[in-house]
Order: C-alpha cells, then sequence, then structure tokens
C-alpha cells in the first residue's frame, strides 16, 4: 500500500484540515475488482498513448453497479473553473445536490472540494490513474466513505481535457479502507515506539 497523505488532527497534528475528512493516497493494485476493471478498460483504450480520449470512452462499457458513481470533469484553466460534465445519479444523495454542470471544488465539506482540487491538480501533473480511499463527514452528518479511481482522458495525447472519477463504496471497498487505516495506524504505533 502507498501511504501518500492521510489528514485528519491526530495523524499529522494539521488543524487546518478538520477531522472530519480523511484522505489516503492508495497504488491501483490495491483498489476493489471494479475499480481495477474500470482501469483495465481505460488501460486498454489508451494503448500506447497517454490517455484515451473522451470521445471514444464509452461509460456504458464501465460495471453497472458503478455508473451511478461516475463523474466527468471537464477541465479548464484556470482549474477552478472547470466543471462536472457527467453526475451520477447516486452522487446527489451522497452530497445533496446535482452538481452536474458546477464547480468540482465547491462539494461540501468545503475541506472535501479543497482536497478534490488538489486530487485533480496530481492527476493533471502526472498524467495518470491514481486511486484514494476517502471518509469525510457527508450531508445528514454521517461519515462517508469510498474509493476512488481518478483518471485522465486527452482529446491530443498531451493534455488532459477531462477527468474520470469512478467511486466506489461496496462491501469490498469499504473493507480495504478498514484494512489501509488499520495498517495505517499500525505502522504508525510502530514508529513512536
Amino acid at each position: 500500500m502507498n501511504y501518500v497523505t492521510l489528514f485528519g488532527g491526530t495523524v499529522r497534528g494539521d488543524s487546518s484540515i478538520s477531522a472530519s475528512m480523511r484522505t489516503i493516497n492508495v497504488g491501483i493494485s490495491d483498489l476493489p475488482s471494479d475499480l481495477k476493471a474500470v482501469h483495465e478498460y481505460w488501460d486498454a483504450l489508451r494503448g500506447e498513448r497517454m490517455a484515451p480520449s473522451w470521445s471514444e470512452f464509452d461509460l456504458i462499457s464501465l460495471p453497472a453497479n458503478l455508473l451511478p458513481t461516475t463523474m466527468v470533469v471537464d477541465v479548464y484553466e484556470p482549474l477552478e473553473k472547470s466543471i462536472f460534465r457527467y453526475w451520477g445519479s447516486n452522487l446527489t444523495l451522497i452530497h445533496g445536490a446535482d452538481m452536474t454542470s458546477r464547480h468540482p471544488y465547491d462539494l461540501s465539506p468545503p475541506e472535501f472540494g479543497r482536497q478534490v482540487l488538489e486530487d485533480h491538480r496530481a492527476v493533471i501533473e502526472k498524467r495518470a490513474p491514481m486511486g484514494w480511499h476517502y471518509s469525510f463527514l457527508a450531508v445528514g452528518g454521517y461519515m462517508h466513505s469510498h474509493t476512488t479511481i481518478r483518471l485522465p482522458l486527452s482529446n491530443n495525447g498531451s493534455n488532459v481535457n477531462h477527468i474520470l472519477i469512478v467511486v466506489d463504496f461496496s462491501r469490498e471497498a469499504l473493507d480495504l479502507i478498514r484494512k489501509t487505516k488499520q495498517n495505517f495506524a499500525e505502522a504508525m504505533e510502530s514508529g513512536a515506539e
């Protein structure tokens, strides 16, 4: 497992990030099987290029259970002007709003919107797929956890023009989040000794 970031008051002592938001960057090999299938489809379309284009990507080719939790972002300059082109129907239940044609960085809680902006910057800079586990205080006051893959799409083979985001909060995804958190906590404890 690749532990790049974990946000929260107790882990880093970072009081600027709310304890209601935690993020762990994970490798593609550590994603749940459905998200690995999404990556395999993206990779097959890509071939030798940096990324496939939006026009050749077929959302219907994704696992059907993930379509309601899939998003596509149109990337603009500056990045803060980007908008959701596609917003899966189950995401409205989690976030309390249909974000189609709205800015991804306006998501609630505000810490989540800021984190999404950072994560989109990372995908654009690396020009590569990236995976994350997220836990955050959702609309309605409950902690929501899910695993996400973000995949760049390119119209010209060099610029990231769209980001495909697929969310999985299946039992497998939630079990992987618990395992990752447990492994991280154990690593922190053994490092403190």
